[in-house]
Formats: C-alpha cells, sequence, structure tokens
C-alpha cells in the first residue's frame, strides 16, 4: 500500500502555547521554536490572550529555543496592537536565543524585560 501525504498525520507544530490569567493579567507561554513557519500558532495564542484587554500581557520566552526574524516581528506587531488597545505587554525571562535576537537587532530597549512572571504581573495590579 502506498502513502499519500494526505494519509499521513500531520507534524507536530514546534511551537506550544498556553495561555493562564493570573489575577488581571494574561500570561502566554511560548515554548518551542518560533520562525515563519510556527508564527500562525504564535500569533494565534497572542491574539486569543489580547482580546480581553488584560492589564498587562506578559510574553513568557523562557523555553522558545530557536527565534527568528518572524518571531521578533511577531512581538513588535502583538506591541503595536496592544498599544491601540492600551494594553501594557512586557517580556519574561527571554532565553538565549530570543535575547541574541533582540540584542543584535537593538530591539532589547523595545520591550521591558522581567525575570520572573511574578515581578512582572505584580507590577501591573490596579
Amino acid at each position: 500500500m502506498t502513502s499519500t501525504p494526505a494519509d499521513l498525520p500531520m507534524p507536530a507544530p514546534q511551537l506550544k502555547t498556553d495561555i493562564v490569567r493570573v489575577g488581571d493579567a494574561v500570561v502566554c507561554i511560548l515554548s518551542g521554536d518560533l520562525h515563519a513557519g510556527t508564527q500562525a500558532v504564535g500569533e494565534r495564542a497572542l491574539g486569543e490572550a489580547l482580546e480581553g484587554r488584560p492589564a498587562v500581557l506578559v510574553v513568557d520566552l523562557d523555553a522558545v529555543e530557536l527565534f527568528t526574524a518572524d518571531g521578533l516581528n511577531l512581538l513588535l506587531s502583538l506591541q503595536e496592537t496592544a498599544r491601540t488597545r492600551n494594553v501594557p505587554v512586557v517580556v519574561v525571562s527571554p532565553s538565549a536565543a530570543v535575547r541574541r535576537v533582540l540584542d543584535v537587532t537593538g530591539a532589547t530597549e523595545t520591550f521591558t524585560v522581567y525575570s520572573t512572571v511574578a515581578e512582572a504581573t505584580g507590577r501591573y495590579r490596579p
């Protein structure tokens, strides 16, 4: 029997997401690889996290192993959209891969970065 591409199982996305509410904040946890092939997965999760207009949107990037310009563009676009909705976006614990792209592109200054989710969410309590 010959298998066609339609018969083969779809590969699991290389980017996993989780959204957690912490008080008035929403934390979007991204893990795995963030590149052109997984950008839509990240965009969907971050858009969902922004929908409820939280006091702050915390993007946890500690477990991101591969981060390309597509990931950076996603974060920059998120920040612009959130700004129009008056929702601050902060980054928590960027992995070495994320930090490298932020540093090389000069985008480090664009984001407020915290070491922990507790630190980030504590700053935005009403």
